[in-house]
């Protein structure tokens, strides 16, 4: 079970419930940092597949000819 950030790593102010960023300083609570780390390796898994499909009918075209 995922525990709640009750304060700010960097300036240590109270944050409220699922927060992404401290209304203080501006820093990302660790539950966004986790979220953009998820992007981007959604991100990175789909750009890798879409440059799998392109050589692969890439592949296919070259050896049709």
């Amino acid at each position: 079970m995922e525990q709640v950030q009750g304060a700010c790593d960097n300036c240590g102010s109270a944050l409220v419930p699922d927060a992404a960023y401290c209304q203080k300083c501006g820093a990302r609570t660790r539950r966004a940092k986790r979220l953009v780390r998820l992007a981007i390796r959604v991100e990175l898994l789909f750009f890798l597949l879409v440059v799998g499909i392109v050589v692969a009918f890439t592949w296919i075209y070259a050896v049709q000819r």
